[in-house]
């Protein structure tokens, strides 16, 4: 069970138990009522499973992965983390395949106890994080949905399915498991991992984006958003990053990244979202350089400033901006002293709020028709972050956050 250890202002990551009932979830829910109304100009909005996907897709914030075989029905029951807002229960690299059948029993009775719960009153659905669950293999996937259907109530607990190593063979196996469960429920939506070896071999990657770009447009009703694996790229390449380097400063896996966004990057804009890859390094302290939050300068961490005094926290600091600029809006998470931090750099400064505003209520005669596309995009973009992860007051940072 995570212990933390965090020194500074990481108070979010210890284990935080909220029994409070009736709080609808939304981010930073670790934060009191008069934090909130502190730090924010707008306070972040709620949401669950049922929100409109244009809004959801921006929604799952860091995204905690954990092995199929936990229960993990305690810890949702208690609120025990109550900044999580997103989780995967995992079937495919946190656990061997000779614990499958166990993990399958371990979900079922995950997702039977919320039902008893909700049954009882002590719990309502939209108080609890979005429930994920990470196939092993379509036909895994067939066997899960076979087993889910027999007790159908427990589907509308799940939010989704993520679809590792989704390429143009097993892309309409995966997708027509999918269709079957949104028969039952119609919240629950796919989310495939691009991370194929077609995608990492230079001589197909091409066609084969192509070809996926074509497939998800086509299902992109019922497709969450597209998530980056950008470790199980690494490890087919041999590459092990340092401790402090962000996955684009590795060239090879960088490139592949690139190509993955450029071909959906059209999609992001109205339908999809682009979820980066994991940073799988371990953070064991928090102590700014300055502790005040008016030190952090993100200008300053892109160009490798030092601001903790941990390598990997500034790495994934790093890492975490420079998904934003490259167009992904979420990572998966692998340790709950992760999460507050990619939440919290995803909330929004008030001048590009303002400025976000003034762009969509006004038609700039100044700007070419094609400015005025990309500007509406960009502000449209912040209006929605804005309604997820808040509007910061002046004088207040995302560090304030964390």
């Amino acid at each position: 069970e995570y212990k933390s250890n965090i020194s500074f202002s990481l108070k979010v990551n210890a284990n935080y138990i909220n029994f409070e009932r009736g709080i609808t979830m939304r981010h930073y829910m670790h934060l009191s009522d008069s934090e909130l109304n502190k730090i924010f100009y707008k306070k972040p909005e709620a949401f669950d499973n049922t929100t409109k996907k244009n809004q959801l897709r921006y929604a799952l914030g860091a995204t905690l992965y954990l092995p199929a075989t936990k229960y993990i029905a305690p810890y949702l029951l208690e609120k025990r983390y109550s900044h999580l807002t997103s989780f995967v229960m995992c079937f495919e690299n946190l656990i061997e395949e000779r614990n499958i059948n166990i993990a399958e029993k371990t979900l079922l009775n995950t997702l039977r106890t919320l039902k008893m719960a909700e049954n009882e009153n002590r719990i309502n659905k939209d108080e609890l994080p979005l429930f994920f669950i990470h196939v092993r293999d379509p036909l895994q996937f067939e066997r899960l949905y076979e087993i889910l259907i027999k007790d159908k109530d427990i589907i509308s607990y799940i939010s989704g399915f993520f679809l590792p190593k989704f390429n143009s063979n097993n892309a309409d196996a995966y997708l027509s498991t999918v269709k079957k469960i949104r028969l039952i429920s119609e919240y629950i939506y796919a989310l495939p991992i691009i991370e194929s070896k077609e995608i990492i071999s230079l001589a197909s990657r091409i066609s084969e984006l192509i070809t996926l770009e074509k497939t998800i447009f086509e299902y992109r009703d019922m497709i969450l958003g597209i998530r980056i694996g950008g470790s199980y790229i690494n490890s087919v390449l041999g590459v092990n990053s340092l401790e402090a380097m962000s996955i684009y400063d590795v060239g090879i896996t960088a490139s592949i990244i690139y190509d993955i966004i450029n071909s959906f990057i059209n999609l992001s804009y109205e339908d999809i979202a682009i979820y980066s890859s994991s940073w799988d390094k371990k953070i064991t302290s928090f102590q700014t350089v300055s502790k005040s939050s008016n030190a952090f300068d993100q200008n300053k961490v892109i160009y490798n400033h030092a601001f903790t005094h941990d390598p990997s926290l500034d790495g994934f600091i790093r890492e975490i901006l420079l998904d934003k600029l490259n167009g992904c809006v979420g990572k998966t998470v692998v340790y709950p002293n992760q999460i507050s931090i990619v939440n919290a750099l995803y909330s929004v400064e008030r001048k590009d709020y303002e400025l976000a505003l003034s762009i969509n209520s006004s038609n700039e005669p100044s700007l070419n028709y094609g400015e005025q596309i990309n500007n509406k995009i960009w502000s449209n973009k912040i209006l929605s972050l804005s309604k997820i992860y808040g509007v910061l007051n002046e004088n207040y940072s995302a560090v304030d956050l964390f």
